[in-house]
């Protein structure tokens, strides 16, 4: 019981992030677009852009190893 609310509280948490990353990001892009400038200078950088990208990529990868670990935690 406690693996299973471990790991619940893991994949809201992960949810969670993955959520305000996304919505920052894509305020970011409505941002640049705008006032009419890019995201990489919006991010300060072509490195801080790729960050980024890098940033929602592994939250979305660890929200869905999180979803699938509850998946396969509740089937037992």
């Amino acid at each position: 019981m406690k693996r299973k609310l471990a790991t619940l509280i893991l994949f809201v948490c992960s949810l969670l992030i993955f959520v305000i990353s996304v919505n920052l990001f894509s305020q970011t892009g409505i941002y640049a677009d705008e006032h009419n400038t890019t995201a990489s200078a919006v991010c300060g950088g072509d490195f801080w852009l790729m960050t980024d990208w890098l940033r929602l990529i592994l939250s979305g990868f660890m929200t869905m190893l999180s979803g699938g670990m509850l998946l396969r935690s509740g089937k037992k």
